[in-house]
């Protein structure tokens, strides 16, 4: 027989929202595959009615997330609000000490308050899992804790926001502008189509390295001491001296760089 997991998803935006949709229609595999019986008891979001793939039961939905911990039968709770202090925080923490295992894909706050989250969940003896905070479709983070534990890592690279490599890729291979560039990203679904700041700004590559670094270099990482640059102000013409003076380069015998932008 399965045994039943009961699961409050908090956030309901494009994380949570396609989270839901597939805890909704994907039971019977998740249950076939790891004898588990998936039951949303609870839903918070800051609207009930904004358009989704699904309608949200009335029943389980709560507007203020703190609410949902009225319910003593939670096991799992998902929080995708986002946010790196307040009511992320505030839901996260109130989980923990109640015994309820966590798992957030919430970079900002893992990144600012990963440590001491990470302690009180130990302290309650209940999981706090963020691996979708940082490149969840590799995985990354498991590996460099558990598949690494014992190795020496000296650096971490790579592209960690889809967002800024197809807006760039984009402007170098159709010579298109920036705003233009964003539009279609935003309708592909690459980029927030409210508010695709965080991704711009270069805070979503920022949080995602300070957690990266963390585990690997086993420090914590002062944002203080890290410098940080969006790419909104990237232009056409910076495009084209980019790949000018990566062409020289290439004549030079330095090094190959192209396709290997670093955000």
């Amino acid at each position: 027989m399965s045994k039943l997991i009961n699961i409050a998803v908090v956030g309901l935006g494009q994380v949570g929202n396609y989270l839901l949709n597939e805890l909704n229609t994907k039971k019977k595999d998740i249950e076939l595959k790891t004898s588990k019986k998936i039951n949303v008891i609870a839903v918070s979001a800051r609207s009930i009615n904004k358009k989704r793939k699904f309608k949200v039961n009335k029943k389980i939905f709560y507007k203020n997330p703190l609410e949902i911990f009225k319910k003593n039968n939670i096991d799992i709770l998902y929080e995708a609000i986002g946010l790196s202090d307040g009511i992320s925080k505030k839901v996260v923490e109130t989980a923990l000490k109640s015994k309820i295992h966590v798992i957030t894909p919430n970079k900002a706050l893992i990144s600012k308050h990963g440590n001491e989250l990470a302690k009180l969940a130990e302290k309650n003896k209940v999981n706090l899992e963020f691996e979708a905070s940082v490149a969840g479709g590799i995985p990354i983070l498991r590996s460099i804790k558990e598949g690494l534990a014992t190795n020496k890592i000296s650096k971490v690279y790579g592209i960690l926001n889809g967002t800024s490599n197809y807006i760039l890729s984009e402007m170098e291979n159709s010579n298109e502008n920036f705003a233009d560039v964003l539009k279609k990203a935003q309708i592909l679904g690459y980029a927030e189509p409210g508010n695709p700041k965080l991704d711009l700004n270069g805070f979503d590559a920022f949080a995602k390295v300070r957690i990266l670094s963390a585990l690997a270099f086993n420090s914590k990482i002062s944002k203080h001491k890290c410098l940080m640059e969006g790419i909104e102000k990237i232009e056409l013409k910076d495009i084209k001296i980019a790949n000018q003076l990566d062409l020289r380069i290439k004549l030079l015998g330095i090094s190959e760089l192209k396709n290997n932008h670093l955000f």
